[in-house]
């Protein structure tokens, strides 16, 4: 198994870093800070994510391995994620919810 490039790896490291300060937090601030703190946490994933996707491309296609990140999925499950954080802030009146789960698995092998 290949390790992930240097680039993935900073992008995987600042987003579990970057979501497990939210517990480290102080007591004091209230649920919907958190989730809004959570948002912008998010905001700054994503453009990391393209950050990485457009060095990714950027790349030597020699120096490309057998697996790729699947970047397109990943930010869709962040835009869910957020999209619910959303509707949880800001809910409107009684809708029927989007029960399409999570992917998680964003190893992909190349054609």
């Amino acid at each position: 198994m290949k390790s992930f490039r240097p680039v993935a790896r900073l992008f995987l490291y600042g987003g579990v870093l970057g979501l497990t300060s939210l517990t480290a937090l102080p007591a004091q601030a209230s649920e919907k800070d958190e989730l809004a703190s959570a948002q912008r946490m998010l905001v700054q994933v994503q453009a990391s994510l393209e950050r990485a996707r457009v060095a990714a491309a950027q790349e030597d296609t020699a120096e490309r391995g057998r697996y790729f990140f699947d970047y397109q999925r990943a930010g869709a499950d962040l835009r869910t994620i957020s999209a619910g954080i959303d509707r949880y802030l800001e809910p409107s009146r009684a809708q029927p919810r989007d029960l399409s789960g999570v992917a998680g698995n964003y190893r992909r092998e190349r054609p």
